[in-house]
């Protein structure tokens, strides 16, 4: 066996996490002069030029405008190279499949949502995810882009360290190895995580990440799931299956669930408890939000009552995980800001008072789960760029 070169392995760690520290802290403020990096990472101007050298030949970062301060000689301002590479978001949800490219700042590039019928074969869904994929890559290829690799967000029980798809009780799919598969497909490096935790990174990671240290973001649709992230890290407790919010029991003689038990938060607050209650199954939420906007009363009854339920859960993650942030997503979307202020004061009455001073309720703006999924793409890269750079020493 070919013995370890420790002085060696302990260069390419300090390099790796150098590298890391410098594009994090670009993609944090935006531009820096190379001066400016060595500072505020405790390193000499010459390992910092150097690990900058290395990325700009890499093309993850460039030169920007010339900054001029005193007398001196002005100075280049460096930041995260756009074209640095792409990433591919997808998520597979039980009425449609989203595909985004994003660039290496993150930015949207291209991006489809065909909407799909669930109750067509597991096969052909797949089938439909692997073309959209296969469209988005040829599009970020075509413009000249360097693949980055895959993130794919899925409602139900995910292995993240495996790559497998566990059990989807919306879509009914078992122990689907979808990392092994797509990597031979698609010959790039494949993410996987709950759609929730997606959410939870997409949202925390460009519209939360300088104030909130402690954060749920609830999926809520056909499903319900939370991604947590808890000391600003994402929490997937020990089996890595944390986050199943939608099954905590709030009712103990309620609604049978999917999961094969009764009661769940998720049939009090989710797509099909709304439909329950409202006897409207296949209920259009575009058309409800405009009902609701008319002062309907009857679906402003039925609003109340899932409000109340939702605050009800939400105060019981408040007093447990002491949140500064809870963040409303998922398929409901369209009925969320009816659905705001009652669950604000429900949380405001049954949480503890210390932890719910502390704690805002929020509305997702956009689809964070899928944008979430390119974010494990990007993660990967900031985390250790080193393979990207052209060299090894």
């Amino acid at each position: 066996m070919q013995p370890i070169n420790d002085k060696k392995a302990d260069q390419l760690t300090v390099r790796r996490l150098n590298m890391s520290a410098f594009l994090k802290l670009l993609r944090d403020r935006g531009t820096l002069a190379r001066a400016d990096l060595a500072k505020e990472l405790g390193t000499t101007r010459n390992t910092a030029s150097n690990i900058v050298t290395e990325l700009l030949k890499a093309g993850l970062v460039v030169e920007t405008e010339y900054r001029r301060e005193g007398a001196g000689r002005p100075g280049l301002l460096l930041e995260l190279a756009p074209n640095g590479g792409f990433a591919i978001g997808a998520e597979i949800d039980i009425n449609r499949i989203s595909v985004i490219v994003v660039d290496f700042k993150g930015n949207i590039l291209w991006e489809e949502s065909p909407q799909i019928r669930p109750s067509l074969p597991q096969k052909e869904i797949i089938a439909m995810a692997e073309q959209l994929v296969q469209t988005a890559l040829d599009w970020g290829k075509a413009e000249n882009l360097k693949p980055l690799g895959i993130g794919l967000g899925l409602a139900g029980l995910v292995d993240a360290e495996a790559g497998s798809l566990i059990y989807a009780p919306t879509l009914n799919w078992n122990d689907i190895p979808f990392k092994s598969m797509w990597e031979s497909t698609f010959g790039l490096t494949v993410y996987l995580d709950n759609e929730a935790n997606t959410a939870a990174l997409g949202y925390y990671a460009y519209a939360d990440r300088f104030t909130a240290r402690n954060l749920a973001y609830l999926s809520i649709g056909a499903g319900m799931a939370a991604g947590l992230i808890l000391d600003r890290k994402i929490f997937r407790g020990s089996g890595g299956f944390a986050g199943q919010a939608g099954h905590m029991k709030i009712r103990p003689d309620g609604e049978p669930c999917t999961c094969g038990d009764r009661g769940c938060w998720v049939t009090e607050v989710g797509l099909p408890a709304f439909e329950r209650k409202t006897g409207q199954p296949h209920i259009d939420l575009e058309e409800v939000a405009r009902l609701l906007r008319t002062g309907d009363s009857e679906l402003g009854a039925v609003i109340d009552e899932i409000s109340e339920m939702l605050g009800l859960g939400i105060a019981n993650l408040v007093n447990l995980f002491n949140l500064d942030c809870v963040v409303l997503g998922g398929a409901i979307r369209p009925i969320l800001p009816f659905i705001l202020e009652k669950t604000r004061t429900t949380v405001d009455q049954r949480a503890l008072k210390h932890l719910r001073d502390n704690v805002k309720v929020k509305i997702s703006g956009r689809d964070d789960s899928v944008f979430g999924a390119a974010y494990l793409v990007l993660e990967a890269v900031l985390n250790n760029p080193v393979p990207l750079t052209r060299s090894l020493p």
